[in-house]
């Protein structure tokens, strides 16, 4: 009874805390909210928690991290739980349990170095040692004669000093004892007597020009105030050192309330105008001096920027001290100091002028200050001006080196630094392994579209980036060969390799240039060859590219008979099972099996090929036999070279090839012989119908050994011999695209020629026309309508080819001239 008395109350504020509805405002809702949570509490069937489950599971949790070479952990936690036991409670198990299901992983997860935080706040928590602490413990803390000032004076009268003390003892007595460390400091402490005041008089009569105020002459104009040209040249030279001065203000504009004592208004203006102007003009460096920058490249320009600086400010300090102690006659003039300065400044002029063209940069401001260096000293070095042209070429050397480090780790480890300045990223699509050279890799883009990188990089931004894609090929490839160029010592790329003795009046873009292009080449030539050789060798891409032969273009008539005369019997038969891709499968591995690896062979007919009906299949070669696809799986190193463009294009050559077999096919089943007894019956109509199939049968045959002979053979020969001579990837990737092309426009599959490839697809319709009409009763009508739609296409094909062939006027335009005149031969015999 007791226990529910008490649990009323603890619900009642459980409730309260948890829903925030108070039992006075909101009375209701806070008795149903009570009642729900009592009935719960009451009827529960959960027990209190065992404690020797949770005993087991510590001794179980303690085996596990000594299991786990835990050890610092298990005996720390077997140390507190043997000084728990000291002070056990009977919710100690709760508590327990508790911690033991929040914990996540604490073998892996847990910290030997958290437990020192928890002794520091043990230590924290101890209470401070004062000194208050300490007078009360030994007991002087009443004791108020302790803190009394001591007089010290000539009279030995102790109760006049008492007296004088008395009223200030109880304040003092008050005061904290660390206070009162020290003599007291007063103002007349501050107070400082000058040695040589006649000294101190002159140098403040010296500068009283700076508060003198202008005074006006007998007409009412206002005076200028005199100032000596020493204190001039002083002033000058702190302004130039970026310093506030009096006769020059915050912009650096020369206040017109002071004049040069002894030369006139005009000359003096003209002369502090000059040396505000070197001013202005240095301000936008000590500007850029003081700005924090992120990037590395423009931290080194800032740096070279600060070592000129440096270099200036010591030699105004050495004419300082110069003129403040001279050691012979030095001759105060503002004219000798601009000589002598206008060599330190003319460097610093053009470093301010690259500064100031930093700030006109939007896109290309990461990099804008490497190309004004190189335009600068381009400029400098057109004009004959060797010391600004030396001066700029060295910064740019020295920013350069550092632009360099995120290009270096990419050609030398296929490594991108992180951040946006460097010129080349790597997408975050999925890509297939045989996208990886083509996709994964892209060139960071401007606002204008061009590459953001500097214009003097762009020419040799292809072989960065092939240098660092050979490389990630590589480690893909797990090739060993990788590791070679790395030990090679890379060309030097400073001051004095760019521009040697003995090239100065080399220009200097082509000095750079040349250096940079033997940089390159030390890092890409090797992992190219090495990428190269490992395409050829590891990944057999001559052995992929003629099983590509074999299988697209036919090359092997065995194997390819046996493929399309399985397909055509088939479709004579209006038998629909062989678009099964099974059997197509079947077939396709069964034929050319023992030529390539069966295992990456498929064949499928396209869901537009699967529409068509069998009638439609067997009367045309347009309607199923271009969407017969043939899938031939390639390694993914062999596909970054054949693109998704090539396999496409291969697919084309083989309908194209696949429909001339089907014609020829048809105009083959008919033997001479079967026909010699009946041939004489109606001899009209069967010699008509042997020139027409005669002259189909020779078109078919003459384009496929055009086919083969003038266009497949020599460019694959072509392309074999150019892989060979290929210097990277991308060159091989060229040279097989160019081929690819070559074959689609040689076989008339290009766009410009796709009249002329229709026409060829009605003659060989033809073929099947004439083929039926020979199994029915063929009347001599339908034999001069097939030979006047020959003869039709074929003078359209033939004035056609030539037509292409003159307006295009290249080396392919000879073979289609070649290919007219087959034609018209043989359709005039």
């Amino acid at each position: 009874m007791a226990f529910a008395t008490r649990l009323g109350p603890l619900t009642s504020e459980l409730v309260e805390a948890v829903t925030h509805v108070s039992s006075q405002r909101h009375p209701e809702r806070h008795k149903h909210h009570r009642d729900v949570v009592l009935r719960k509490l009451k009827s529960h069937p959960f027990l209190r928690t065992n404690q020797f489950d949770v005993a087991n599971t510590l001794d179980g949790l303690e085996e596990r991290f000594r299991v786990n070479n835990r050890d610092d952990l298990a005996d720390s936690l077997h140390e507190r739980l043997e000084k728990l036991q000291d002070v056990s409670t009977k919710w100690h198990p709760e508590i327990l349990f508790l911690l033991l299901e929040l914990s996540d992983q604490p073998t892996f997860n847990t910290e030997f170095t958290d437990l020192e935080l928890l002794r520091q706040s043990e230590e924290d928590d101890a209470p401070a040692m004062r000194w208050e602490t300490i007078a009360k413990e030994d007991g002087w803390d009443q004791d108020a004669e302790l803190w009394k000032s001591i007089k010290y004076s000539d009279s030995s009268d102790d109760e006049l000093s008492y007296a004088n003390t008395a009223d200030g003892s109880d304040s003092l007595s008050e005061t904290d004892p660390s206070d009162a460390e020290g003599p007291i400091r007063t103002t007349g402490d501050k107070i400082v007597h000058p040695e040589d005041e006649s000294l101190f008089n002159s140098v403040r009569e010296s500068q009283s020009w700076r508060t003198a105020k202008p005074a006006t002459d007998a007409s009412g104009r206002i005076r200028k105030v005199g100032v000596s040209e020493a204190h001039v040249l002083r002033e000058v030279l702190f302004m130039l050192q970026g310093l506030d001065t009096t006769l020059f203000d915050r912009n650096i504009v020369p206040v017109p309330s002071f004049q040069i004592s002894h030369i006139t208004w005009d000359t003096h203006r003209a002369l502090i105008n000059t040396f505000a102007e070197f001013g202005r003009r240095l301000a936008p460096l000590r500007k850029f001096m003081k700005k924090s920058q992120d990037l590395a490249h423009i931290q080194a320009f800032q740096d070279s920027i600060g070592s000129h600086l440096l270099d200036f400010d010591q030699k105004l300090s050495e004419i300082h001290a110069r003129l403040a102690c001279p050691q012979k006659d030095e001759v105060v003039s503002l004219m000798a100091l601009r000589i002598e300065l206008t060599p330190w400044l003319r460097p610093l002029h053009a470093l301010a002028d690259v500064v100031t063209g930093m700030k006109d940069a939007s896109d290309s401001g990461a990099f804008r200050h490497l190309e004004l260096l190189y335009q600068g000293a381009t400029l400098a070095q057109s004009s004959e001006d060797t010391p600004i042209y030396v001066s700029l070429a060295r910064v740019f050397v020295e920013c350069f080196n550092v632009y360099l480090r995120p290009i270096r780790l990419w050609m030398d480890e296929g490594k991108l630094q992180t951040g946006g300045s460097f010129f080349i990223y790597e997408t975050s699509a999925e890509l297939t392994l045989g996208r990886i050279w083509s996709d994964r890799f892209k060139f960071r883009t401007g606002v204008d579209g061009g590459l953001h990188a500097p214009g003097f990089l762009q020419p040799a931004a292809s072989k960065i980036m092939n240098a660092g894609k050979n490389i990630v090929v590589l480690k893909r490839l797990e090739y060993q060969s990788i590791l070679r160029h790395v030990e090679e010592e890379e060309p030097p790329l400073d001051y004095d390799s760019i521009c040697p003795a003995g090239f100065e009046f080399a220009p200097f873009p082509d000095l750079f240039a040349a250096s940079f292009e033997r940089w390159i080449q030390s890092k890409y030539r090797s992992t190219s060859t090495t990428l190269k050789t490992a395409l050829f060798e590891q990944c057999a891409l001559f052995s992929n590219l003629d099983s590509l032969e074999r299988l697209y273009f036919m090359s092997d008539g065995s194997a390819s008979t046996i493929f399309h005369e399985a397909i055509f019997a088939k479709i004579n038969s209006l038998d629909p099972s062989w678009r099964s891709r099974y059997f197509l499968t079947a077939i396709v591995q069964e034929a050319f099996g023992a030529l390539l690896d069966a295992d990456r062979l498929s064949a499928t007919v396209d869901k537009l090929g699967m529409d068509e009906s069998p009638t439609s299949a067997r009367d045309s070669v347009r309607s199923v036999l271009p969407h017969v696809k043939l899938d031939y799986r390639l390694t993914w190193p062999v596909q970054m070279i054949l693109s998704s463009t090539s396999m496409e294009n291969y697919q084309k050559i083989f309908s194209l090839l696949l429909q001339f077999k089907r014609a020829a096919y048809e105009l083959h089943k008919p033997k001479i012989l079967d026909y010699y007894w009946t041939d004489h019956e109606d001899w009209e109509a069967r010699a008509l119908y042997y020139s027409c199939r005669t002259r189909i049968l020779w078109f078919c045959n003459t384009m496929q050994n055009y086919i083969s002979t003038l266009v497949l053979t020599p460019h694959l020969l072509e392309m074999r011999q150019k892989l060979r001579e290929a210097q990277d990837v991308d060159a091989l990737i060229v040279v097989h695209d160019t081929f690819v092309k070559n074959i689609v426009d040689g076989v008339c599959l290009g766009a410009r020629l796709e009249p002329i490839r229709e026409c060829m697809s009605d003659i060989m319709d033809l073929a099947i026309k004439l083929e039926q009409s020979n199994a029915g009763n063929t009347t001599l009508e339908v034999l001069n309508e097939i030979q006047k739609d020959f003869e039709r296409h074929l003078r359209f094909i033939t004035e056609g080819l030539r037509s292409v062939a003159r307006a295009k006027g290249d080396s392919q335009s000879a073979r289609w001239d070649t290919l007219a005149e087959m034609l018209q031969m043989g359709n005039s015999r």
